[in-house]
């Protein structure tokens, strides 16, 4: 009788637990467009040093699970070209807001010249790697559909024309990848604000190796130092590892593994990607 009862209270106490966790879960869904209600795909969502993020797909819906806890905090969305939209979290559920415009704003940079009469290329990041370091790509993504973003400071101290970037990879398990190549101011040795003119969305193979994405159509002239991040665009949330990223020995590498999530800085070892520039 005893053993019964312990047996069904145990069993008692684990539904209690699971219903618990579970009511302590929301999803916030809906769609991101532009002012003309046109969908915007691969729009970073999330709530700021949290780790909490997701990114619509094509068609510009999202769905973004969230704790009741933080329902105080703030939801962002970040799109190149376009001001960032913040709103409550509490405000979003209270209010059933499905769907989330951003506005355009016109961003003006300076013209940045070339003068060199002889143009010459020259390669900044780190462009050789040993098998003893690797980088494991999946970001937590057994709830939301989030970003695995890769980051590599180009030390620019002249005009320079971005040419391509290129990152050495290895176990690969996907044909097809998405990437977005975004670009930011430096505070505190880390990348802090993007300061790119476009959304550079690359489609393409990828293969154990060197991988270059050309870069060169747009046009991109910088001439002080800059973060380079090459973002992964997962499809799906909760999906196998798609590749893995060589290194090499000292430096430090910079990633992170959710839209507005904050950095991970690794000491002592530095990612193998690197830049082509035309100065």
């Amino acid at each position: 009788m005893k053993k019964n009862l312990l047996i069904k209270s145990v069993y008692y106490f684990v539904f209690l637990i699971s219903y618990v966790t579970f009511s302590q879960e929301r999803v916030i869904e809906g769609i991101v467009t532009n002012s003309k209600n046109e969908n915007l795909d691969f729009v970073n969502i999330g709530i700021k040093n949290k780790n909490i993020g997701t990114i619509t797909d094509e068609e510009g819906n999202f769905q973004l699970v969230i704790n009741d806890k933080n329902k105080e905090d703030t939801l962002s969305f970040s799109y190149v070209g376009f001001g960032e939209l913040n709103l409550r979290i509490s405000d979003v559920i209270n209010n059933d807001i499905k769907n989330f415009k951003l506005k355009e704003k016109s961003t003006e940079l300076d013209e940045i010249v070339i003068h060199t009469k002889k143009k010459k290329e020259k390669e900044l990041g780190t462009t050789s790697y040993v098998s003893m370091v690797a980088g494991y790509v999946r970001a937590d993504n057994d709830k939301n559909k989030n970003i695995q973003e890769f980051a590599k400071e180009l030390k620019i101290k002249k005009p320079s024309k971005i040419l391509d970037l290129n990152i050495n990879l290895f176990n690969v398990n996907v044909d097809t990848t998405s990437f977005r190549v975004n670009f930011y101011s430096i505070k505190d040795d880390l990348p802090f604000e993007k300061i790119s003119s476009k959304n550079i969305i690359i489609e393409q193979n990828i293969e154990n190796g060197w991988n270059s994405f050309d870069l060169e159509k747009f046009n991109l002239k910088f001439e002080n130092p800059v973060f380079i991040t090459l973002e992964y665009l997962p499809k799906t949330k909760d999906e196998e590892e798609p590749f893995r990223y060589s290194g090499q020995l000292l430096g430090k590498s910079i990633t992170r593994s959710s839209s507005f999530g904050t950095w991970d800085i690794k000491k002592g070892i530095s990612m193998s990607m690197y830049v082509t520039v035309e100065q």
